[in-house]
Parts: C-alpha cells; structure tokens; sequence
C-alpha cells in the first residue's frame, strides 16, 4: 500500500485524523498523476528509439531491397516519415500533459488534463496497432512482388499466395495479441491509475462543494 492510500484509509475511518487534511490529499493525488503521466512520456520516448533501432536493424538485413518497385519503397519511405511525426507528436503531448499536471495547482484544469492524457494514450495504443498491420501487409507485398509468377502455374500461384494469405493472418494475430497484452500491462495500467485519481479529486470536489470538512 502507497503512501497515498494509507493517507485515503486513515482518512475515511477516522474523521478526526489529525494530520489528515483533504488539501494533502490533493497535493499527494497531483503528485501521483504528475508521475504517472512521466512515465507514460518517458515509456514513450524509449519505445521510439527502439523502433528506430529495429528499423535500421530490419534494413540493413533485407538485402533485397533493390528488388523491390520504385513505387513500393517510395511507400515504405513515406509510411516511416509519417510514422515518426504522429509519434514525435504523441510523445509532445504526453510532454505537455506532464508538464501542465506538474505545474497546475487548478483541479479543475488537472481533472482536463488527465482526461486528455488518458484520451491519447488510447489514440496512441490505436495508432501502433494499425501501423503495425499496415507494415505487414507492406511486408507481405514485398515478398509477393519479388516471387517470379511467370514460370509458375496457377495451382502454384493459388497455393503460394493462400500460403501467404494464412501465414499473414497468423503472423498478424500472434504480434497484434502481444502488443495488446503489453499496452495492457504498461500504458492501460498506467492509465487506471490516473482514472483512480481522477475519481478521488471528483469526490474531494463534490465534497468541498457540500460543504464538509475533514
């Protein structure tokens, strides 16, 4: 148990808690979210430079690449440019989240700002996701693109390309499953916490409105 929940619990069974007052709380709920949302920027920024790491790793291993279309490698150009800029884009909003969450002392303006973080981790999740299929199925073009059809027959061409087809779709849901789990065990339990801070400063609103103090 975090020293905020001990906080919470002293609090709601003894109203008469001496140290315990709901601007602490407060203070300790900012403190948590400011933390929560750097990691997820920092997680963030880690994940770029591996990604960039195995992109340069991926190309200096396919050593077909000349085999490939003009067309299709000005498509893998284009993917990876805007690839980086949506990320470069989402760890600048994580960046900005942290550090209005840092600096604010308005609830008000924190209880936006989760909800916006918490709004684009989900969009940033998405984002990955779709990028990753969209990559395979590049993948997949350029290794059809490279087969010589020519001097195949159709009952060759028809089994290749089905081989292809399921090879692909096994391949896409083994990594789509592992990244899910993974956003789930980093990014979605992140967020969590934030919806659970976010519920308490809720509540510590409702309450300072009703008139009650600790």
């Amino acid at each position: 148990m975090n020293e905020l929940d001990l906080l919470k619990q002293h609090w709601q069974q003894d109203n008469n808690f001496p140290q315990v007052k709901r601007n602490e709380i407060r203070k300790m709920l900012y403190k948590s979210s400011s933390s929560l949302v750097k990691w997820i920027f920092y997680i963030s920024i880690i994940e770029l430079f591996v990604g960039i790491g195995l992109n340069i790793w991926s190309s200096q291993l396919n050593l077909d690449d000349k085999a490939d279309p003009i067309f299709y490698q000005i498509a893998i150009t284009v993917v990876d440019t805007l690839a980086y800029i949506f990320i470069l884009y989402f760890i600048y909003k994580f960046f900005t989240s942290y550090r209005m969450i840092r600096s604010t002392n308005n609830t008000k303006k924190l209880l936006e700002t989760i909800l916006d973080t918490r709004k684009t981790v989900y969009l940033y999740i998405k984002f990955n996701i779709y990028l990753i299929i969209f990559s395979m199925i590049l993948g997949a073009g350029s290794v059809i693109w490279q087969e010589n059809f020519g001097v195949k027959s159709v009952g060759e061409i028809i089994f290749y390309t089905s081989a292809m087809a399921i090879m692909l779709f096994l391949m896409g849901w083994l990594v789509i499953s592992v990244m899910r789990l993974y956003y789930r065990l980093i990014y979605i339990r992140l967020v969590k916490k934030l919806d659970k801070n976010y519920e308490e400063l809720v509540r510590l609103e409702e309450e300072e409105e009703h008139g009650k103090t600790p």
